[in-house]
């Protein structure tokens, strides 16, 4: 698993790396043209999708093992979950009654531009099951996660002279004054119950070009994430209406707009879907626990296959998310080696639950 942590930042080694594992695991191993590492081993149906990333955010970590944790970037989000399906999986095809076929990608730029499920995607390879490693914690299984969108809100002012700031509006103050709006009559991140409410955080501000000058231009740049019920469509015009609102508000001076970036519907699985009663079964039998079903506030690939594949899916892997994108980033090792007997036993009963059933689907949301 270490070796998938190091050299840290360099996601072809690391590709390099993953392929020669899958290699070695009896795996037919190829990249596409996005650079995904894919791997395919067995016959027939289930034809089950195991899908990593194996990119991380920035910055490098000291790679280590430390009180049964490992560390380095990448030990939740989402490495040791892509190692732990591999060996899952080169486990459960071993046995004689869990025929099936497994699809294996290592994608790229999941933190980014996602464009390794995108290139999955437009493939178009058939899937029956998907299962996503993302951190849950290996006694829980996320069924869902909310969307996002990306929103640039600009403020115009005609500016004027730093020292009589009562002649001109403003910007800042301006984009200030909208964001409260937006905050008050939008998104309620208040609420006790963060998933099933429209969230909104600003993630970047800029204003102003010189020290004597008023702003005449100010621009916030917002992360929105979006739940189940709320279509994108719905959130954009809701903005869009305080966007003007402001503006007409403040007469002919201020001109505000808004524009929409990157978006992802949400997406919630059924409670009962086969690969959720598999994983279910599973962390029974290897913990002696009942499993917990999670819905996250983030937003993974997981969405966007939804939005082609109308499959059973959800996440699974070791770690806390709390942990995510942090310079403490670790997992616990028992926890890692508990994944892959949960996984293992997990595609094991899936296989045995989707042959003795009828095909159900998962609910993509807000198409």
């Amino acid at each position: 698993m270490l070796n998938l942590y190091s050299p840290s930042g360099n996601e072809n080694q690391v590709a390099t790396f993953l392929e020669s594992e899958l290699g070695r695991n009896g795996l037919q191993t190829r990249r596409d043209s996005a650079g995904n590492v894919i791997g395919e081993i067995g016959t027939g149906r289930a034809r089950i999708l195991l899908c990593g990333h194996m990119d991380t955010v920035p910055g490098k970590l000291p790679v280590k093992i430390m009180d049964d944790h490992a560390y380095g970037r990448g030990a939740v989000d989402a490495k040791s979950s892509l190692a732990s399906m591999i060996v899952a999986c080169v486990q459960a095809i071993r046995d004689r009654e869990s025929s099936f076929h497994a699809t294996l990608v290592g994608v790229v730029e999941e933190e980014t531009s996602t464009k390794g499920i995108q290139q999955l995607i437009s493939d178009h390879q058939p899937f029956d099951l998907a299962i996503f490693g993302e951190p849950s914690g290996s006694r829980n299984v996320t069924i869902g996660y909310k969307g996002h969108l990306r929103v640039r809100l600009k403020c115009s002012t005609k500016g004027g002279h730093s020292a009589s700031p009562w002649i001109s509006k403003n910007s800042f103050d301006e984009a200030v004054k909208l964001w409260n709006k937006l905050e008050s009559s939008c998104f309620m991140n208040n609420e006790a119950s963060k998933f099933n409410v429209l969230t909104g955080s600003v993630t970047k501000m800029t204003a102003g070009d010189d020290t004597n000058t008023i702003p005449s231009s100010a621009q916030l740049d917002v992360d929105v994430r979006i739940p189940p019920g709320l279509t994108i469509e719905s959130v954009e015009q809701k903005i869009t209406s305080v966007c003007k609102e402001l503006e007409e508000n403040a007469e002919s001076e201020l001109v505000v707009s808004a524009s929409f970036g990157s978006r992802c519907p949400a997406f919630l699985g059924n409670n009962d879907s086969t690969i959720g009663r598999a994983f279910r079964m599973a962390i029974r039998e290897a913990t002696g626990q009942q499993a917990t079903l999670v819905k996250k506030t983030g937003t993974s690939d997981m969405n966007l296959l939804a939005e082609k594949y109308n499959i059973p899916m959800v996440a699974y892997g070791p770690g806390n998310s709390a942990f995510d994108h942090t310079d403490n980033e670790h997992v616990s090792i028992p926890e890692y080696l508990e994944s892959i007997r949960v996984t293992t036993m997990a595609i094991r009963n899936m296989v045995k639950l989707y042959r003795n059933s009828s095909f159900e689907t998962a609910t993509p949301l807000q198409h």
